[in-house]
């Protein structure tokens, strides 16, 4: 954290791969345990940073799911599940929020990331789903995360699935229309109630050398997302071969972009 910070960048912590019945799950049957577990979390965390400035952010949870259930990434309106999921992540968020701003310091007004179920899009849109209140006399310090990797078959599906596509093309409207539509949900829900939106992943997948739409792509999401002040984080996860999630961009041994082209699409339409 201290050398991101003193390179003026700004530097976002979560809790991460801890969706699991012991410990953080989104269901009426683990909320007590999910909320101890939090609780304990952030009230050793959060007084590490009480003194740091807002560039330092705090964020409760990655990804909030019912993991290992037909509805672990994608909500069904008919099973009960979903509500009950979407409200167990409110009560969590706002356990996160009052615990932070108990310690104090900075933290009693930092600005604090909080997710939808599955940090998704379905799932900020859900009708139960709800910003946590702040304590009093904070305004406007409470920002939303949403991972969105759209369109599906593009940025983010295995090649080797059926459907999966290799091609964006930046003047093709259909490809332009998938992510405004999205975006401009987003915007007309939470602009309004005063809430940012920080996209806090998105990237594309290398597949077989398909640079140049990978290009496209970056230059139109992160130009759509900053005409609605949204704010975009590249997934970098240094994956550089092979079949997997191919999203690195950046050699952290070299120091160096992998696809500058990719790197100078994200500056240079984010301003």
């Amino acid at each position: 954290v201290d050398m991101a910070l003193a390179e003026s960048l700004f530097v976002i912590i979560n809790t991460h791969h801890d969706i699991e019945k012991d410990y953080l799950y989104p269901d009426k049957a683990h909320l007590d345990n999910s909320k101890r577990y939090l609780t304990a979390i952030w009230e050793q965390v959060a007084p590490v940073f009480v003194e740091y400035d807002e560039h330092l952010i705090m964020e409760s949870m990655n990804e909030p799911r019912l993991t290992g259930t037909p509805i672990e990434w994608n909500l069904d309106p008919n099973d009960p599940r979903s509500a009950e999921a979407v409200q167990c992540i409110n009560e969590l968020n706002q356990v996160f929020v009052d615990i932070v701003r108990g310690t104090g310091g900075n933290n009693t007004s930092r600005y604090l990331l909080v997710p939808g179920y599955a940090a998704s899009v379905q799932g900020c849109l859900h009708d139960d789903f709800l910003m946590p209140a702040d304590t009093g006399g904070v305004n406007d310090r409470l920002l939303l995360s949403v991972h969105a990797y759209t369109p599906y078959d593009f940025a983010l599906q295995s090649p080797k699935e059926k459907g999966s596509r290799d091609n964006f093309k930046a003047d093709n409207p259909f490809d332009v229309e998938e992510i405004a539509k999205f975006m401009n949900q987003l915007y007309d829900k939470f602009t309004p109630q005063n809430v940012p939106i920080v996209i806090g992943e998105f990237g594309c997948r290398d597949k077989g050398g398909n640079l140049q739409s990978r290009v496209d792509f970056t230059a139109v999401y992160v130009a759509l997302a900053r005409a609605r002040g949204f704010s975009c984080f590249w997934w970098d996860n240094h994956a550089f071969s092979g079949d997997g999630e191919v999203f690195g961009i950046l050699d952290r041994k070299t120091f160096a972009f992998t696809y500058p082209d990719i790197a100078q699409a994200l500056v240079q339409y984010s301003r």
